[in-house]
């Protein structure tokens, strides 16, 4: 069975569909058979790859954005090592997007959640957690992974205290949750990529930025206890 990482966060604007498209584009690159499901109905994450006529971007996608994926994902046979699931955001109940994002959820291992660095979109992100804890009721194994996303590239407070402030927010006591070391910054190339339907490792390969996607990387890996390959 492929390792499966749902990208989540109940705010929208959150940044989910760079991260899912940019650690798939890390993990190809890794040397891994990744499959992107976009589970968004905006479809961004397919928009992207759409805008080459030929897949630039090393990894596949598939479009299911629809409740029940827990139910369906184990029957298709799919020939992956690593799955990621790119949600919608919504609220946190049974029906619309927040049921997408809890069949998502459910069919995971491992939930990424992208927070931007600032005391509102920490307070807003929050409201994942009562669906994290709802679904370990039924998944005791999930684990919670917090990446901070959009990080200011200055020496600010707000930038330098990212990550120590995301450690005060994002607490349980009912779900593993590790906020990584690893860190994207708001840098213009992520933000240029997704016009050219390439990641940012393809769009400037040895760019800042693109070192942040690697260490994001292999940090996930070792969440995944995979190890990397030469």
């Amino acid at each position: 069975m492929p390792a499966v990482i749902s990208i989540a966060n109940q705010k929208g604007g959150a940044g989910k569909t760079t991260v899912t498209m940019n650690l798939a584009g890390g993990l190809h690159e890794a040397g891994y058979r990744v499959l992107v499901i976009d589970a968004d109905p905006q479809q961004s994450a397919t928009k992207w790859r759409n805008r080459q006529e030929e897949n630039q971007l090393g990894f596949d996608i598939i479009s299911m954005a629809r409740p029940g994926l827990h139910k369906d994902l184990p029957g298709m046979n799919l020939d992956y090592e690593i799955i990621l699931i790119d949600c919608p955001p919504g609220l946190a109940d049974s029906s619309g997007q927040g049921g997408i994002t809890i069949g998502a959820v459910l069919a995971s291992q491992f939930v990424l959640v992208p927070v931007q660095p600032t005391f509102l979109d920490y307070e807003a992100s929050q409201m994942v957690l009562p669906l994290l804890q709802q679904v370990a009721a039924f998944r005791p194994d999930l684990q919670a992974l917090i990446v901070v996303n959009r990080k200011p590239t200055n020496r600010s407070r707000l930038a330098t205290e990212a990550r120590e402030a995301a450690v005060a927010f994002f607490t349980s006591t009912e779900v593993s949750i590790r906020v990584l070391q690893a860190e994207l910054s708001d840098r213009t190339a992520f933000k240029e990529s997704p016009g050219t339907g390439q990641t940012i490792l393809r769009y400037e390969p040895g760019s800042k930025g693109a070192e942040e996607v690697r260490q994001l990387t292999m940090e996930v890996l070792e969440c995944l206890r995979v190890p990397a390959r030469a």
